[in-house]
């Protein structure tokens, strides 16, 4: 299978075309891809016209309402939103920022406005009404400073999100007919308003915002060739101009693999689903699940996965999908990733190198996969993207931060792992049982001691356990039985050797029928819908909110991370104290007790969980 690999893998390398990839990139970047806008509407036009032309069948756009009402399980249609200019400076001179001149300049959501108005500081004891308070930094956009907003009538906000990179200009958003408007602003031009503010000079602000009600579109299309259950691959169509990495090359790189694939003969179909974030996935698993259709086999993500790696500062990483759902999917990926050509060779010849990186991460669901790898869809999710990203989410995310070579070796990754899994007939099902004993071999071996990990063992066992389970899902693909269970008993003799290097080697406490009882009820599941961190917030009591919105700006990351592990933990079987240590082991994250308890308390009072009756009580 390994030489068969490379040549699959090598053949797509070798035939994705990246100065079309780019051509895509570059015309994306033109439009301002707001979620419910004109300009999503047109790339999504743009997007069905490429799948088309590359040779994608069945391509529709579909159009949803973009009402801010309209939602699928927890997930809310956006707002129809469409600015067209926007201005701020001084009455009677010139202005200092200019939209769409300066991108990410407005802030998304932002109400019309054509007056003058008073620049006042946070600090200021009382602000007047129709006031603009200027913002040294982005960490003060919390619940406290928009409760203020509304209680002394301010029209809005000026903030600086990159104190130490003067013209970078991020992204700022507001709620829905919030009222109010935001600029981001650089810090030279933070400090000029402040300079006139404390020389009592009134601001001029104008915002222009087209009237036109418009819909959220989501584009669909398929391989011509392949029948039954499909595979998916997403890439999502939102944010504003440019938004080149985030991600214009995600969408560039997905018709790019629609090409590839297009050509070849697939027993399986690949679906594409181009839409906004989130949300437009959401609506599409909605409806296709409301027509008795079942979710996709497996599904890869492609969301920023073109940066160059020198000045984005991130490698490619390659987040697997989650541990509760075991399938062949992520050991797929992790060979498809080794089996690209090497850029060059070592001094000798007999090692290929490179000159890019990439690491492998536990699953966090920051992004359209987590629709549906959630527990409740059940569809084993990959994401392929980059972090860090020294430009994400700003006006400097713009196409000569995007790296063609990169882009090929995401688009390549993405459509090797599918037309292995879509083309797979028993032989190369059973070859694909060995890529996935390889990679359960590598998994295990990795939690040996020395290492500074409490939960080597538990995880040793776990990873076993994931292999194992993971192997019959090559059944449908066509695999012998026998082969799975040569593979299964080999399994089984690795974990009982490894175990060997702890004394007495803890069983895996989170799960069932593991460990030791547990000592409260269980959680069950009560929310709609895969998890959504946004509408939990929006029903958790105002005490929790505060409580949560806090941990977010203090590590947005992490917080997500974590409260996206605990949630999914949630399986009807564990107690809160189960949860947390599955979610700790799940996401690779420390779990603060206090944390994690108080967190799953919040969903309780939202009515998003309950506790169940242990089996030893019913």
């Amino acid at each position: 299978m390994s030489a068969d690999l490379a040549s699959l893998v090598g053949g797509l390398h070798a035939a994705f075309d990246t100065g079309e990839a780019m051509r895509w990139v570059s015309a994306l970047t033109t439009w301002d891809r707001y979620q419910g806008s004109a300009g999503i509407g047109d790339a999504a036009e743009f997007v069905a016209a490429e799948a088309e032309r590359v040779g994608l069948t069945d391509v529709e756009v579909t159009h949803h309402p973009a009402d801010g009402r309209t939602s699928w399980w927890t997930f809310t249609a956006p707002t129809s939103w469409t600015p067209l200019s926007a201005r701020l400076g001084f009455a009677g001179e010139p202005p200092l920022i200019r939209y769409p001149e300066q991108p990410f300049a407005l802030g998304a959501g932002s109400a019309p406005a054509a007056s003058e108005a008073v620049a006042v500081l946070p600090e200021t004891a009382e602000w007047p009404r129709g006031a603009v308070v200027l913002l040294e930094s982005a960490a003060a956009l919390g619940p406290e400073l928009f409760s203020r907003l509304r209680s002394e009538g301010a029209r809005g906000f000026c903030v600086t999100t990159h104190p130490d990179r003067d013209g970078q200009l991020g992204r700022i958003e507001l709620p829905a007919d919030s009222g109010l408007f935001a600029f981001s602003v650089g810090p030279r031009q933070l400090a000029e308003l402040r300079r006139g503010a404390a020389g009592g000079r009134l601001l001029r602000v104008d915002i222009a915002l087209d009237p036109t009600v418009r819909t959220m579109p989501v584009v669909t299309a398929r391989t011509p060739t392949g029948s039954g259950r499909e595979c998916l691959l997403g890439a999502h169509l939102c944010h504003p101009a440019p938004s080149a990495n985030d991600n214009a090359s995600g969408v560039a790189a997905a018709l790019g693999v629609g090409r590839l694939l297009a050509r070849r003969q697939l027993r399986r179909p690949v679906r594409f689903v181009w839409g906004p974030e989130f949300v437009g996935l959401a609506a599409y698993t909605h409806e296709l699940l409301a027509a008795g259709s079942p979710p996709p086999m497996l599904a890869v993500n492609l969301d920023m996965v073109g940066e160059d790696q020198r000045l984005c500062g991130g490698p490619l990483i390659v987040e697997q999908s989650p541990e509760y759902l075991p399938h062949f999917l992520n050991a797929v990926v992790d060979a498809c990733v080794r089996a690209l050509p090497a850029a060059a060779r070592s001094y000798s010849g007999a090692v290929g190198c490179d000159v890019w990186a990439w690491r492998t991460t536990p699953f966090v669901g920051a992004s359209d996969h987590a629709v549906l790898a959630d527990r409740g869809i059940a569809c084993p999710a990959v994401q392929l993207g980059h972090w860090p990203d020294r430009f994400n989410h700003s006006g400097a995310d713009t196409v000569d931060k995007v790296d063609p070579e990169e882009l090929r070796r995401s688009a390549t990754i993405a459509a090797a792992a599918l037309a292995l899994s879509a083309a797979a007939d028993g032989a190369a099902a059973g070859a694909i049982a060995g890529i996935v004993t390889r990679w359960t071999a590598a998994r295990m071996t990795a939690c040996l001691p020395p290492t500074s990990d409490p939960h080597a063992a538990a995880r040793l066992t776990r990873r076993w356990r994931y292999g194992r389970q993971a192997l019959p899902t090559l059944v449908p693909l066509g695999a012998d039985p026998a082969v799975l269970a040569r593979h299964a008993r080999w399994l089984d003799e690795l974990h009982g050797t490894l175990g060997g290097a702890w004394p007495s080697p803890p069983p895996d406490p989170s799960a069932s029928g593991a460990g030791a009882p547990a000592a409260g009820p269980p959680l069950v599941r009560a929310w709609p819908g895969p998890f959504n961190l946004r509408a939990l917030l929006g029903e958790v009591t105002a005490t929790d909110r505060e409580w949560l919105l806090r941990h977010s700006l203090t590590d947005r990351g992490g917080f997500y991370a974590r409260a996206m592990a605990l949630a999914q933990s949630i399986d009807g079987r564990a107690d809160a104290e189960g949860v947390r240590l599955a979610a700790e082991l799940d996401s690779g994250l420390a779990i603060d007790a206090e944390f994690g308890q108080r967190f799953l308390a919040a969903m309780l009072r939202a009515g998003w969980s309950s506790e169940g009756t242990r089996s030893d009580e019913a």
